[in-house]
Parts: C-alpha cells; structure tokens; sequence
C-alpha cells in the first residue's frame, strides 16, 4: 500500500454514543477517522452498477483497523466523506493480511 495514495479524509460517525459517565450524547459522535484511497467504478462493475441503480456506491481502501470489524463495531455506524453521509454497505479485511480495508459505502440522498 502505497501512503501517498491515501488522500481521501474518512469520518466513522454514530448516532447517540455515551460520554464517560454513562450520559447519552445529543447528536452525532466520531467513532473513528481514517485516510482512505477511492476507488471509482469502471467497466463492466460500472455498468453492472447503473443497472442496479448503485451509481452512489463508493470503495474505499483504508489501512486495517480492528475496530472496524463486524463484531466490533457499533450497529449504527456511517461514513462521512467530503461533508456527505455515507451508509456503510461492508467492511472487509482485504486478503486476510490485516494490512488494509475495503469499505464499500452508498450515498445517503
């Protein structure tokens, strides 16, 4: 993985997290941030796509966090990229390698 590749800003974003204290948070909270990598869709998956209606759906290539995964992550998580929410699709180890992450996310309209 190349880090100059990594020019895209990720925020993991919940809706209604708790403080220390136990007191619920009015409004959004970071989970988590990460730089990602954005992969457009092109030939055949691009087509297959528009066809589904999934024109909004985004791949992004981030380095691996274990907080990220299925069992760990909260159930109400989204992706905000460049000030729009972003419905996570899956999250997924990229070879098993515990090196990187694919997340596949579609824009909330």
């Amino acid at each position: 993985m190349n880090p100059g590749d990594l020019d895209q800003r990720l925020y993991f974003m919940m809706e209604g997290g708790v403080d220390d204290e136990g007191y619920p948070i009015p409004g959004p909270t970071e989970y988590t941030k990460a730089w990602g990598e954005l992969k457009t869709l092109k030939g055949s998956t691009y087509y297959a796509a528009a066809q589904n209606n999934m024109e909004h759906n985004r791949d992004f290539t981030i380095r691996y966090q274990s907080k990220l995964l299925d069992e760990n992550r909260p159930k109400n998580l989204y992706v905000v990229w460049r000030k729009q929410k972003h419905e996570i699709e899956s999250i997924e180890d990229v070879d098993g390698q515990r090196v990187s992450m694919l997340v596949r996310c579609r824009a909330v309209t």
